[in-house]
């Protein structure tokens, strides 16, 4: 017992104050009498001078319209009080119809701003649907609102990871905000995330189309791993195989991995817009960054296959791809089709030299005993395929052709598999596919087949 107290105090001797993970302070400051609350605010003020360490991590600005109502808004005021403790701040604008509410807090947005650029260094900074007032505001606020953002990503030097989302930047101060945090950041910033980031109607003016970030300028930063983004447009970010920041990465000694994640809907974007990076590109980038991963995330609701064909093109090094065609439509031999010809495609572009997960959903009657034999041509191409989901409306016999081809011949590298089913299927075939996965899982192949339908 004396040993084990010993160990113990040596113990609490070695850990620091600093690294102790922090409570939810929020959730027990909510139930605290109103003398409690202030004593909380005393002890987390002692704390964070005492040991310099945040106590209350994580921020969500994301302003009521009651609280907007009030002359004195109380959570600024806990922003003024404890903002030097904040490392992790989620900005989230609530859409109003009220617009005095919208201007208030477009007021308080551009404040809270000005108090981080003073009193803190974040970590990381999320910003979601700014573009709820962007697109309400007049220009004059719009441009104090960009500047205020600016002005707070220049003061910020320790940001790993920066998020926007839905905020509909007009694309020229779009990328001054990146390079903004870019320059300011450059020896922390490992993640960004892209997602509704600029507006596609805004590329109408000379200041637009001469305003671009050139791809390596990102890729080559000392600890940058991650570009989440949708199908960007080329006036947003651009790729020039001549530019310095690829010199300056091919002489580094030490790379970390890199992935870049993208995302592209149909619904929401339109192909001929995009632009983006040709085969070429990809096959430079490949060549300077040789552990650069691709994740795409491909959902349309057209069984056309002209999208994917722009957009997958050899030398994408696609390690997941995400494929999603939802949508009813009768025409069942044009989608027989078309699989077969986005599966050829996928072969031609050589995507299985990557590909390691692939997840698969169409909403069509499509997989006949054919289909299967094209899919299943293409899944014992790839040979670093280790994840397979495959989501079919119906019919599910095609699913018993392939588990038995599997059985003979499976991919090498698959490790796991998970087949949905959305149609009902009789029990007889279901019986059936029953024994065939278990035969399957006996030789080391972990397979699951869900029906989507009540028995």
């Amino acid at each position: 017992m004396a040993d084990w107290i010993l160990s113990n105090e040596e113990y609490y001797k070695q850990v620091k104050w600093c690294e102790l993970p922090s409570p939810a302070l929020e959730k027990i400051y909510s139930f605290a009498s109103r003398d409690d609350q202030l004593n909380m605010s005393v002890v987390c003020r002692k704390w964070c001078e005492e040991f310099r360490s945040s106590v209350c991590k994580t921020f969500r600005f994301d302003l009521t319209e009651s609280q907007l109502s009030i002359r004195t808004c109380p959570r600024m005021i806990f922003v003024q009080k404890y903002s030097s403790m904040f490392r992790h701040v989620e900005v989230f604008y609530k859409f109003t119809w009220e617009n005095h509410l919208m201007y208030t807090w477009c007021k308080h947005f551009q404040e809270f701003l000005q108090i981080l650029a003073s009193k803190t260094q974040l970590i990381s900074i999320n910003f979601r649907d700014l573009s709820g007032f962007f697109h309400q505001i007049d220009n004059s606020t719009s441009n104090e609102i960009c500047g205020a953002i600016a002005n707070f990503l220049e003061s910020q030097h320790h940001l790993r990871r920066v998020e926007f989302h839905n905020c509909d930047f007009i694309s020229y101060k779009g990328v001054e905000l990146l390079l903004k945090q870019i320059e300011n950041n450059s020896e922390s910033l490992t993640h960004l995330v892209l997602q509704g980031f600029v507006r596609w109607r805004s590329m109408e003016t000379e200041e637009d189309t001469n305003a671009a970030i050139n791809l390596p300028t990102l890729l080559g930063l000392p600890r940058f791993t991650t570009l989440e983004t949708e199908y960007l447009p080329t006036f947003v970010i651009t790729f020039n195989c001549q530019s310095a920041a690829i010199q300056k990465s091919k002489n580094r000694q030490t790379r970390v991995p890199q992935k870049i994640i993208l995302n592209y809907r149909r619904n929401l974007t339109k192909v001929e817009a995009v632009g983006g990076l040709t085969s070429t590109d990809w096959w430079f980038l490949k060549k300077i960054y040789p552990d650069l991963e691709v994740e795409f995330n491909f959902s349309t609701n057209s069984p056309s296959l002209r999208e994917a064909k722009l957009l997958i093109m050899p030398n994408m090094p696609i390690t997941r791809l995400d494929y999603r065609y939802v949508h009813d439509s009768p025409f069942y031999d044009f989608f027989c089709r078309e699989v077969n010809v986005l599966f050829d495609h996928l072969l031609a572009c050589k995507t299985s030299d990557y590909l390691v997960s692939l997840h698969f959903r169409w909403s069509e009657r499509i997989f006949n005993s054919i289909n299967y034999i094209i899919f299943n041509t293409f899944l014992l191409a790839c040979k670093k395929l280790k994840c397979l989901e495959l989501y079919i409306e119906y019919p599910a016999n095609g699913i018993v052709v392939l588990l038995e081809s599997w059985l003979e011949n499976r991919p090498e590298s698959l490790e796991k598999v998970r087949m949905v089913s959305g149609y009902e299927v009789e029990y007889g075939l279901v019986n059936l596919i029953t024994v065939h996965v278990n035969r399957l899982r006996l030789v080391g192949l972990n397979v699951e087949v869900d029906f989507m339908f009540d028995r």
